[in-house]
């Protein structure tokens, strides 16, 4: 043994570790109680909204009850809403949730004081029949009961808006058979309604109830629409599935409303958003300005495409009336993005005939208007041609009403197919897929959209409607740059972007040029689709030059190694707007559509696999908290909350299934879990639970969980897995008899969970526990053992690069520079295979080989790209003075 190990090995053992100070006990003083806004991407609000959002702050700085102001660089103060989203130990505010109305400066600052309330301020008026919102001359009502979510829309009297309702087709034979088929139609069906929010900038109804029809109840929904008082409507529709995906082929899924029109025909108009800032326009009656000197009222073509007023027909002359009577009315339009790349506009007179194909584009942002020169409503549906198939639908354009859908899944594409990818198993040796009967089912999951509605008082004109496509494609979010979000502690370690060295600036660079082809492979590969989007796949077939999508569990990522964090936190080092709306597009699927939530599998999530949901493998490191709170306490979405607060009992899901059911002999006790990834994954909704409510009950079950893996007979290096009670939450140390590898234990987020932990929870023999695994994992083999005996052996410690965070983290703790300069080595240096090494370089291939040329990164995996680049943030933040002047001549 060297005499570096010997030291250490005193080092880490000694009482001394006890006495450690947490990061945030080492903070020279805590940042100032105000925080500077920006809007992330520097796009301020493009259309009427209030924009939603949450800001951290330092712990001590604001106490619980504190009134917070928004104020622009003027010094004016502007319109804010404020609620709590999170508490440090000491009961001051860690994050809060805010609303902003009125004109959107480019900056602005919230801090301590007493708010202003918009102009038109939002109420809310509560009766046993409905729920009445009004904001200035908007007022909505929502109904309690029956099928109607929202009663009416009226504006300045007028009612723009009724009859707000879901509806859902269902088919009884799979796309593809010929055979007779019933399309069932089902209507969203309210069993429980509830004000969360009610003003003065915005009011929150929520909505939950099922899908009725054919004789049953099923696709349970949550629909929250949010009134602003800039006069917008959001709609969070989030829906799960709880059929037999072998017999329930769902063929629509929407939203509907209808449209009172009281303008005549020639003075109601259409919109549907295309390319850019294009928009295809026109009047449900077109005047017929082809024919100028036979047309009296050629003239005002221009003025009617612009959507302004022209003569109605009583100031018309007959002989023109009659002309205007010739001209086809148009009764039925719809756009349909059948995938990422295409749509069409069709129109049609009547029911009766047929279809006429209008325009086409490439990708539309899914806005829409229907309404008269007197009022109408424009739509959007958000990410509609990421989520294919999409649709914008309008009927009885020429009636009283226009009844419109918002088609979060088409009819145009034929009923979606939930049925698993094989009906056979095919195994963990070759095709790499934990399979077990039973287990391949999308029962529990589940799918979450945004609706956005403008109720206007007259039709928009094309930039306004235009502006109104952006804010549905990117609403504005107000952000902070990164150094104030570091300040306050938030998201545990991490730290700016780092360029000061050469090599830090290489560094930098090889990761710039990794998330980078991540991001061309979302848009290369065509990841997207109402399923999909969100997700990257796991491994790279080089031989094919493409991904392993149809090879078990290589294929989808569904968070495999985290790369949620890594582009969480690589937002949270750069603060760009690119990386935040992939992050978000990840957290969106990832909590939904890869999370159980009903069914047998409730609070667990499925390990990765050509289906989504089809691995035999559920575990709770899949649906973790750890991994929504990032997008949950930047936005402050609410849905986002209800699935973090439905895993603080996750664990009881283990009862029946055991993780290590495959690997390791059964226990006199309830269930197994192991230290990680399970029991840090449990520990991480309790985190959670405990930040938001403040209720130490959570804190108590993290502790209890600490000191059973510290008082284990060899700590951190105990297990992994532990006899499990979940009644009790009682972790039972089983000995030494399952010897294997603990390389799981920490990169499905145990480390980042653990790392923030630190100065939150005071637990001394925890903290001695985790720095000596963390000094001791990669280490040398003979100074392992020497330090830790028969743990030490038979057991494997694999991927050194993805634990060199471990050995930084003891540097940091016991002030080490040896651990310093290991932890550097150990990350920098690549193994035999030489593929942790870092980004290999990215080519082009053309030719016969590939179905059309591609850019490609030999031999990529999610796993390593993840982990490489969580591990760079962690040195540069951790360790980041001890850099080496020079790189490796690997790196050469």
């Amino acid at each position: 043994m060297t005499k570096g190990a010997t030291r250490r090995g005193v080092l880490v053992s000694s009482l001394a570790l006890t006495a450690v100070a947490s990061e945030a006990a080492r903070a020279a003083k805590p940042a100032p109680a105000s925080a500077d806004l920006h809007w992330l991407g520097e796009l301020p609000p493009t259309a009427p909204g209030a924009a939603v959002w949450g800001a951290p702050w330092p712990r001590g700085a604001v106490k619980a009850k504190t009134a917070l102001t928004a104020v622009g660089a003027d010094g004016q103060a502007l319109p804010l809403q404020t609620w709590p989203l999170a508490y440090w130990p000491d009961g001051s505010l860690k994050w809060t949730g805010h609303a902003l109305a009125g004109p959107a400066p480019k900056g602005f600052q919230v801090r301590p004081g007493k708010p202003i309330s918009p102009n038109k301020s939002v109420q809310v008026r509560e009766t046993p029949e409905r729920i009445e919102v009004a904001a200035g001359d908007l007022v909505c009502r929502f109904a309690r009961t029956g099928g109607n979510l929202i009663e009416s829309v009226s504006l300045a009297g007028r009612e723009t808006l009724r009859g707000g309702r879901l509806v859902c087709l269902n088919q009884t034979l799979p796309p593809g058979d010929l055979g007779t088929r019933e399309t069932q139609i089902f209507d969203g069906a309210i069993d429980a309604v509830m004000v969360e929010q009610r003003g003065p900038v915005r009011a929150v109804v929520r909505f939950e109830g099922k899908h009725r029809g054919a004789g049953r109840d099923w696709l349970p929904f949550t629909v929250r629409v949010a009134v602003d008082a800039e006069g917008r409507l959001t709609l969070t529709h989030s829906f799960v599935f709880d059929g037999d995906g072998n017999k329930d082929f769902i063929a629509g899924l929407g939203v509907r409303f209808d449209v009172p029109l009281t303008d005549e025909l020639h003075n109601r108009h259409v919109r549907f958003a295309g390319e850019g800032e294009g928009m295809w326009g026109e009047a449900v009656r077109n005047l017929p300005g082809w024919q100028p000197a036979k047309f009296a009222l050629a003239g005002k073509f221009q003025d009617q495409l612009r959507g302004e007023r022209v003569p109605d027909l009583a100031a018309m002359d007959a002989k023109t009336r009659d002309q205007l009577a010739t001209v086809p009315a148009w009764d039925g339009y719809r756009l349909f993005q059948g995938d990422a790349d295409a749509f069409a506009i069709d129109k049609r007179t009547n029911t009766r005939s047929s279809w006429l194909r209008a325009d086409h584009g490439g990708r539309s942002p899914g806005l829409g208007y229907v309404g008269g020169v007197s009022g109408g409503v424009a739509f959007g549906l958000r990410h509609f041609w990421q989520r294919h198939p999409t649709g914008l639908e309008i009927k009885g354009a020429t009636t009283d009403a226009a009844t419109v859908t918002l088609w979060l899944w088409s009819p145009q594409a034929g009923a979606m197919d939930l049925r698993h990818y094989s009906d056979r198993a095919h195994g963990l040796e070759i095709q790499y897929e934990d399979v077990e009967e039973g287990h391949s089912t999308p029962l529990g999951i589940a799918r979450t959209n945004q609706v956005f509605l403008w109720p206007v008082a007259a039709t928009p004109a094309r930039e306004a409607l235009s502006g109104m496509a952006k804010a549905t494609t990117d609403p504005a979010l107000p952000v902070a740059a990164p150094a104030y979000y570091q300040s306050c502690g938030a998201f545990g370690v991490w730290a700016p972007v780092d360029r000061s060295t050469p090599v830090k600036a290489r560094l930098e660079a090889e990761h710039e040029r990794l998330l980078g082809f991540y991001r061309h492979e979302v848009e290369q590969r065509r990841w997207y689709g109402f399923w999909d989007h969100g997700d990257v796949m796991h491994t790279y077939d080089q031989d094919r030059h493409a991904w392993r999508y149809d090879v078990g569990g290589y294929a989808w990522d569904n968070s495999e190694l985290v790369p949620d964090l890594w582009l969480w936190t690589a937002f949270m080092r750069t603060g760009r707007a690119d990386i935040f709306r992939m992050a978000e597009a990840m957290t969106r699927h990832t909590g939904e559509v890869d999370q159980y939530h009903l069914g047998p599998f409730k609070g667990l999530g499925s390990r990765h696999n050509v289906s989504h949901w089809g691995d035999g493998a559920k575990e709770v490191r899949i649906s973790q908290s750890l991994l929504r709170r990032h997008y949950y306490y930047l936005t402050a979405d609410e849905r986002t909350g209800d699935i973090m607060a439905g895993l603080v009992d996750a664990d009881h899901a283990l009862a029946a299934v055991n993780p290590v059911r495959k690997v390791a002999a059964k226990t006199t006790y309830p269930t197994q879990a192991r230290s990680g990834p399970d029991w840090f994954a449990f520990a991480s909704n309790w985190l959670v639970a405990w930040e938001r409510t403040g209720d130490t009950q959570w804190r108590d079950k993290i502790v209890k969980g600490l000191d059973a893996i510290a008082g284990s007979s060899h700590g951190m290096f105990t297990g992994p897995p532990f006899g499990y009670d979940p009644a009790t939450a009682t972790l039972y140390d089983l000995g030494t008899a399952f010897t294997t590898s603990y390389h799981l234990v920490t990169i499905m987020g145990g480390a980042e969970f653990v790392f923030e932990l630190d100065g939150l929870i005071d637990d001394p023999a925890w903290t001695k526990a985790w720095a000596r695994f963390c000094a001791y994992y990669n280490a040398p083999q003979a100074e392992r053992q020497a330090a830790l005996g028969q743990a030490a052996i038979d057991r494997y410690f694999g991927y050194p690069v993805w634990h060199a965070r471990l050995t930084a983290w003891a540097a940091r703790k016991l002030n080490d520079p040896a651990l310093a300069q290991r932890a550097w080595k150990e990350f920098l240096t690549a193994t035999k295979s030489g593929q942790e090494r870092g980004p290999a370089p990215i080519t082009r291939v053309a030719g016969n080989a590939v179905l059309k040329p591609i850019d490609e990164m030999a031999n990529v995996s999610t796993n390593q790209s993840s982990q490489w680049a969580l591990n760079l943030f962690e040195l540069l933040a951790l360790v980041g003075d001890a850099a080496p002047a020079s790189l490796p001549a690997s790196w050469d």
